[in-house]
């Protein structure tokens, strides 16, 4: 099991044990909570009881993590998207909607970017008073040089675009004009449409093994970064470790 996944399954066997030790139907009011947030119900979604720091504590580890999870899913989902267009017949443009998802997985690496740093400093935050605590400092700093690094070319791709336009390029370009001509040029013009088929598929194939080829790198980069975090948070019957002085 990769990096990222065995860190992953840390908070998964968690929750099936948090689910595991309540007894839904012999407490009231966590049965109560659950169904609340489970079903959309009026009602308290959160234990009348205060937290436990141990609670605290995991809780903070598996929502920052759950963060990340949901970033790295979202690239993946994108290049699902990549391959697909499913509005024929409709208003959309099919290259507003190629452009669309690349400017969204620019943005998704950013935030994938500002969720892992964020998730590494509270990562060494909860452990400042940890006997390993120097070494886990190293550590963090490490990752975050890693992040940053790593993702730096996507990083400054989309900042230029934000700043400057929406995503664009020349293949684009060149496609935004086939598209329109092919539509609401005269009939000398209609021909364009087999153009427009043809480079279409040929520039949303080539989108596509970018962002897998991306997808690869940011994939090992993140079990590599979690390699390092597991030996951190989990011991060896990969249960969280909690702060020892």
């Amino acid at each position: 099991m990769t990096g990222f996944d065995k860190y992953s399954e840390i908070f998964t066997n968690r929750a099936k044990e948090l689910l595991e030790e309540e007894d839904l139907q012999k407490n009231p009011e966590y049965y109560g909570v659950f169904k609340n947030r489970l079903l959309g119900l009026k009602g308290p979604k959160q234990l009348g009881r205060k937290l436990t720091p141990a609670e605290v504590f995991f809780l903070k580890l598996n929502t920052g993590f759950n963060e990340i999870h949901n970033s790295y899913y979202s690239l993946l989902d994108i290049e699902v998207y990549m391959g697909r267009f499913p509005y024929s017949n409709t208003r959309v443009s099919k290259t507003r909607y190629l452009a669309y998802h690349m400017e969204n997985y620019l943005n998704e690496v950013y935030i994938l970017e500002q969720r892992l740093e964020s998730y590494f400093t509270i990562v060494g935050r909860l452990y400042r008073n940890d006997r390993r605590h120097q070494g886990i400092r190293k550590s963090i700093e490490t990752l975050i040089s890693l992040v940053q690094e790593i993702l730096k070319g996507v990083i400054d791709t989309r900042g230029a675009h934000v700043h400057r336009m929406r995503f664009t390029d020349e293949d684009l370009d060149r496609l935004d004009l086939q598209e329109f001509l092919s539509k609401h040029g005269g009939d000398e013009l209609k021909v364009l449409k087999n153009f427009f088929k043809f480079d279409y598929g040929r520039i949303r194939k080539r989108y596509k093994q970018m962002i897998n080829k991306n997808n690869e790198q940011i994939k090992i980069m993140l079990d590599a970064c979690f390699d390092i975090l597991y030996e951190i948070v989990a011991d060896e019957k990969r249960q969280i470790k909690y702060p020892k002085a």
